[in-house]
């Protein structure tokens, strides 16, 4: 089937209380072994690609990769390409035919940062893309009350105004981690809940490598209805390749034997931990199919969103 509005899926995870995973691939075995576990547990999955993730210099012909899985596959899937705050990278997204780009610019000014953020929304939403923004971050030791933050943490009223002038349907959000007085780490959740009070949208938990599931939960409970993993899931398939090498094997198919299985293994498990387990049904019904007609093919360098920016 085709890929499904990204909107809509975010939409029914943030007001059923579960997250849908956002998957980092970087090749076809990842790719597959992501999509046979949603497979397997009937959940809407999304997939997730960037240049910044390791090996990955061009991702023209992963696009088509992905689009042909998503297409292939019987549960609902997004696609997801991750550009940071580079507008030229995010009209070729668009282009690419993703339903959902990722667009950090958070490393501006706010008013920057707005800026940018409106351009990109302007050029995905005659497309039916979304595009998940960001500002700032999530920081324990700044105090809620002295609106705005400093040291740079997200303030709820910093959240509203993003929304509310750049049209942004989910908003990616950092929980940073700090060392309490006994020892471990302590979490602003209150932070993330008065943030999700504010604007009312999906969240995106990105950088979820080190939350322990109980804390991934409880993020869940309060807007985040998308968790980027990547890191742990490429190091997932990186240690059995290692174990494979190291127990002498020789040859490409022999090296990469039990790398699908181990990553639909730990997507399974994320799965489970996330609640978006046999939820594949009442998801299609809530989503509109992407319509092919809407996005340029993969490589398409000649009209679309790209065209649409350098008229600009």
């Amino acid at each position: 089937m085709p890929l499904v509005n990204m909107s809509d899926m975010l939409n029914h995870a943030y007001h059923h209380g579960y997250a849908v995973g956002a998957f980092g691939v970087v090749g076809w075995d990842i790719l597959e072994g992501v999509v046979a576990a949603a497979e397997g547990m009937r959940a809407p999955i999304i997939l997730s690609v960037s240049k910044s993730y390791p090996g990955t210099d061009s991702i023209e012909s992963l696009a088509r990769g992905v689009i042909e899985m998503g297409q292939r596959a019987t549960i609902p899937v997004a696609f997801q390409i991750e550009v940071e705050d580079n507008l030229q990278a995010a009209a070729a997204a668009i282009d690419m035919g993703c339903n959902g780009v990722v667009f950090n610019a958070s490393a501006h000014q706010l008013p920057d940062n707005v800026k940018l953020t409106q351009k990109v929304v302007a050029l995905a939403a005659s497309r039916g893309v979304l595009v998940v923004g960001q500002v700032g971050q999530l920081e324990g030791t700044t105090n809620e009350s002295a609106e705005p933050a400093v040291n740079g943490a997200t303030s709820s009223l910093e959240a509203k105004y993003y929304v509310e002038h750049t049209g942004v349907n989910c908003l990616a959000v950092s929980v940073s981690r700090i060392n309490n007085s006994v020892g471990g780490n302590k979490y602003d959740f209150t932070r993330l809940s008065k943030i999700n009070q504010a604007v009312g949208i999906p969240l995106g938990i990105h950088g979820s490598a080190g939350f322990t599931d109980d804390q991934l939960r409880r993020m869940i409970g309060f807007g985040a209805a998308k968790i980027n993993y990547s890191t742990v899931l490429l190091d997932v398939a990186a240690r059995r390749i290692r174990e494979n090498a190291l127990a002498g094997v020789e040859g490409y198919a022999a090296t990469m034997e039990g790398v699908r299985d181990a990553v639909r293994l730990e997507v399974e498990r994320c799965i489970r931990v996330w609640g978006g387990g046999g939820r594949a049904a009442e998801v299609l019904l809530q989503c509109q199919l992407r319509d092919p007609a809407t996005a340029s093919s993969a490589g398409d360098t000649g009209s679309g969103a790209r065209a649409a920016w350098q008229e600009k």
